[in-house]
């Protein structure tokens, strides 16, 4: 009998939300987008040739333009409200910690060693102050020492590279997990993984809260149809598609 897995269900809108799937030649073996008998997406293609990119990359949920789900990935930075960004902002709490709490262990295994320390996807644009991925990850106690900071010529583009980020603290050997927001094409979080591979780490693994869908596109449309039927459930692993015990 599987144990029950506890949930804030006064919080998390399960109802609303969508996990990432993993169905070979169906999603992304990377990024979980929607692909035609592919094994990876275009982007995420590009992105293995490059080396030394993330060894394992585990979106939590779909944002589906259009919807509440990317509703609350926009709000928790930017709404106008305090009320709305606080209630985003403990849904996207909840998200990381069941993920944290239940599926490290998964990315561990996957990965092939365990998990050192965790570092947060710094703001590329010209946002000050904390940002707000990084208050949520402190309130869970998930941060270490390891910062990763935006170089001062660091540009918010498609483009991968190492150059983007400086890595604060010692990773030589370590498995560092690399927590973001947002998926769209994935080049910060690779270019995350390539700094933390330049200062010695030996493994990168990245928790993504949401891959970001255009809603319209066909292949979206079919994921939607033919995928996107079930609630959203913290059982199912971001990393096998199928329900950790």
């Amino acid at each position: 009998m599987t144990a029950p897995i506890r949930t804030h269900s006064s919080v998390l809108p399960v109802a609303s939300l969508r996990n990432a799937r993993r169905r070979p030649f169906r999603n992304c073996a990377v990024c979980t987008t929607p692909v035609d008998g592919y094994r990876f997406c275009w982007r995420c293609r590009q992105h293995r040739r490059a080396p030394r990119s993330a060894d394992l990359v585990a979106p939590l949920i779909y944002a589906l333009d259009g919807a509440s789900s990317a509703e609350v990935l926009r709000n928790y930075k930017n709404h106008p409200k305090r009320a709305e960004r606080e209630r985003c902002t403990r849904i996207i709490g909840e998200l990381l910690r069941l993920a944290i709490s239940h599926h490290q262990r998964c990315v561990a295994a996957a990965v092939g060693q365990p998990v050192a320390t965790r570092v947060v996807v710094p703001s590329l644009t010209s946002r000050t102050g904390t940002h707000p991925m990084v208050s949520i990850a402190h309130s869970l106690d998930l941060l270490g020492d390891v910062v990763l900071r935006p170089s001062l010529d660091a540009r918010c583009d498609r483009a991968v590279e190492a150059d983007k980020f400086i890595v604060e603290g010692t990773v030589v050997g370590q498995h560092v997990m690399v927590i973001d927001d947002v998926w769209t094409t994935g080049s910060n979080a690779q270019s995350a993984s390539l700094a933390l591979r330049r200062a010695g780490a030996s493994a990168v693994s990245v928790v993504v809260i949401a891959r970001w869908l255009d809603a319209r596109h066909p292949l979206c449309v079919r994921l939607i149809r033919d995928q996107l039927d079930e609630h959203y459930d913290p059982r199912v692993c971001p990393i096998t598609g199928r329900r950790c015990a």
